[in-house]
């Protein structure tokens, strides 16, 4: 087993993915023992709550204790309520009230009721014992790691429990640094405070040990009273139903409302009862004017701005999360300017706009392929060189671009390079609509697949390779899945910015940080935002306004008041 000594992760947001790296580092494949974990954080960081939770989704049976106490009605459904022991030494209390359903057994609960003073060493070791002796799946030592462990009697029973073969243990404690700014206050001798230390180190030096530390994204420690309702664990799946039917209600309500505006207006009664015809051949018949306009015209156009819109956000939500930067667009490694490139270049050569649809596409791919090729070269940060190489190819091909705007046709050439940069559906045709669909599908459809394994990349490659996850593979097969769609996008519709980096931030918003179920979410409120704004766009003017320019002034804003809002979470956090 590998040993991680001390490995961070955010929680809640990274707890799917921190439950399987707990499962790994305590049993073997075959449901037998692997060893320890230490789940370690400072105050509100969750750490209980996460093992809490992780017993239950794991349908572990445990043994040992938890220091756990719930509040309020509205505490007990949402599990957020623990009360740190440390907290809870201060008053001489250290109690656990029994909940119908809770995880643990009611004799599995440590029940020390105390006055004012202060913590009875004593009558914990007396409760704690006989706990220890239950046999379980594993054994749990909750707020382990205080003065408790000054009592030798104590301190030896803990090390016998970590020695033994059969049964995984977990100890929870607080941080070593959270730990040291309490017993900065105390009027603990210093001789204890360092036999204190030696003897934590010594429980985390043990040879089965994997220690894992969790860093609060601000939900653990809010207001009760403040978190949304969809942090409940029992209502969680119910909320994300009714939120995906609302985006789904709203992307259908878009595409209706698409089909109908235009400066040739078709009544959306006229649009349902035409498709419902089409559907169950009815046979009603209706005016050639109106067949045109949505057949010819107008489908076309929609199924694009769903495809580029869900494809762009896929792609930038991917990129995203495997280069664990939430700054990161689906241009990082040059795509949009290869193939913004290689349409100037076709333009300039005087081509079609299906070849200058192929151009664009090749050297969107070809650009990609320079920077994994160059990247494969460097042997030190992989993440980090394939971000700097794509800044040096997207440099490269701006330049290129640059160099072929100074040498076009200021008449004819330049306008229609300059109007390709801007972004555009207006050559939406069958044909370009087939040639979109089959590339941009497929990335989607591989990404969705290995989804969950992008939560596991989000722990580090270390910690992830620990749980079996081939991460060279898995990234590459992201990014080539999400470059695929990214070059295809921008050969049919030209640089439309900002959707790839604005909707995963809004997915996330909405359903949470768990790539399973946001990454959909950031397909579908991808596809509503570019129908959204391109119905905009086709109002605004006879020729269009071109949708690169519509996407900067209501993305930028958007995330300027998403830095705002983190901002303010970090300071109030």
């Amino acid at each position: 087993m590998v040993a991680i000594k001390e490995k961070t992760f955010m929680y809640p947001a990274n707890e799917r993915g921190i439950m399987m790296f707990a499962q790994s580092a305590l049993f073997h494949e075959d449901g037998s023992r692997k060893g320890h974990l230490l789940v370690t954080g400072v105050i509100g960081s969750g750490k209980s709550t996460f093992v809490q939770r992780y017993l239950e989704d794991a349908g572990l049976n445990p043994s040992g204790y938890m220091t756990i106490r719930h509040t309020s009605r509205k505490s007990q459904k949402m599990g957020f309520s623990h009360i740190p022991a440390g907290i809870q030494r201060e008053t001489g209390l250290l109690t656990v009230r029994h909940q119908n359903g809770s995880t643990f057994p009611k004799d599995c609960f440590l029940i020390v009721e105390g006055d004012d003073s202060r913590f009875d060493v004593g009558q914990f070791a007396d409760k704690v014992f006989p706990l220890l002796e239950r046999k379980g799946d594993v054994i749990v030592l909750d707020e382990l790691g205080g003065v408790e462990l000054l009592d030798d009697e104590i301190f030896n029973r803990v090390l016998q429990v970590l020695d033994n073969e059969t049964t995984p243990v977990i100890v929870v404690w607080k941080h070593d640094q959270s730990l040291e700014e309490t017993l900065s206050h105390s009027y603990l001798p210093e001789s204890d405070k360092a036999v204190l230390m030696e003897r934590r180190r010594a429980i985390l030096g043990h040879d089965s040990m994997t220690s894992v530390m969790l860093e609060s994204d601000g939900t653990i420690t809010k207001e009760l009273e403040e978190l949304p309702d969809e942090l409940i664990e029992g209502g969680k799946k119910r909320h994300l139903i009714v939120r995906f039917g609302i985006m789904g209600a709203i992307l259908i309500v878009l595409i209706i409302i698409s089909f109908a505006i235009g400066w040739y207006w078709i009544n959306p009664m006229t649009i349902i009862r035409y498709f419902w015809s089409q559907l169950w051949g009815t046979g009603e018949v209706f005016a050639e004017a109106v067949t045109t306009v949505i057949v010819n015209v107008r489908l076309p156009r929609i199924l694009l701005a769903i495809l580029v819109g869900s494809g762009l956000s896929v792609a930038g939500h991917t990129f995203q999360g495997v280069f664990q930067n939430p700054m990161v667009s689906p241009d990082v490694l040059g795509a949009s300017s290869g193939a913004s490139f290689g349409a100037a270049l076709a333009i300039l050569a005087g081509f079609a706009s299906t070849g200058i649809t192929l151009i664009s596409f090749v050297f969107g791919l070809l650009s990609v392929i320079l920077v994994l090729f160059i990247a494969s070269l460097v042997k030190a940060n992989k993440l980090l060189s394939l971000v700097l190489t794509g800044i040096v190819v997207s440099s490269l091909f701006s330049a290129g671009l640059s160099l072929i705007k100074y040498t076009a046709d200021p008449t004819n050439q330049l306008p229609a390079i300059t109007y390709w940069l801007m972004g555009s559906l207006n050559s939406a045709r069958m044909k370009s609509l087939v040639f979109a669909a089959v590339p941009i599908l497929l990335g989607i459809v591989v990404i969705l697949l290995l989804r969950w394994q992008l939560n596991l990349l989000a722990l580090g490659e270390e910690a992830a390779s620990t749980m079996g996850v081939r991460t060279r593979l898995i990234r590459t097969i992201m990014v080539v899945a999400a470059t695929l769609i990214t070059a295809t996008c921008v050969s049919v519709s030209g640089v439309i910015g900002w959707i790839g980096l604005v909707v995963p931030h809004i997915s996330r918003m909405m359903v949470g940080s768990d790539n399973r179920v946001s990454l959909p979410a950031s397909a579908l409120i991808g596809a509503s935002f570019l129908l959204f704004v391109d119905n905009i766009a086709r109002r605004a003017t006879t020729a269009g306004i071109p949708l690169g320019i519509l996407t900067a002034f209501i993305g930028a804003p958007f995330f300027v008041f998403l830095i705002l809002r983190e901002g303010r979470k970090g300071v109030t956090g």
